[in-house]
Order: C-alpha cells, then sequence, then structure tokens
C-alpha cells in the first residue's frame, strides 16, 4: 500500500481552481470594462463590450446593475428627504 499522495491529482486539483481563479478574474475584468464605458457614456465601446459577454455573463451583469441602480436610488432617496 501506497502512503504517499497522488501528486497527479493534487496538480490536476490545484490546475483546475488556478484556472477557475482566472477564468473568474478574466470576467471581472471584462465587466468593470463595460461598466467603464457605461460610466462614460461610450454606448458604442459598450455594446461591442457586451456582444463579447456569453449569455450567462450578460444575465449576471443584468442583476448587477439591477441591483447597484435600485440601491443607488435608495441611497439617493435617503439623502433628498
Amino acid at each position: 500500500m501506497n502512503d504517499q499522495p497522488d501528486l497527479a491529482k493534487i496538480f490536476a486539483e490545484a490546475g483546475a481552481k488556478l484556472q477557475q481563479g482566472l477564468q473568474q478574474a478574466g470576467n471581472t475584468l471584462t465587466v468593470q470594462g463595460a461598466m467603464g464605458w457605461a460610466y462614460r457614456g461610450d454606448l458604442e465601446k459598450l455594446a461591442a463590450a457586451l456582444r463579447g459577454m456569453s449569455t450567462e455573463q450578460l444575465r449576471e451583469v443584468s442583476a448587477a446593475a439591477a441591483l447597484l441602480a435600485s440601491t443607488a436610488d435608495e441611497e439617493l432617496a435617503g439623502r433628498d428627504g
């Protein structure tokens, strides 16, 4: 019986986690770029950024944008009163 860890399995798991982390970081940067174009009012570049996203990314961006807008509106309402 071998009590040594299965290095191939450990490296494969670490590689998968690293790849997942890099993908998530890339997705975050993509969304931040789109937000930057929206904030600047550059609709052409915003549209291009959104076209480059997957359907799932677009769903997530849409939900996050709705939450951001709603929360910002609530904050504004509290300040206007």
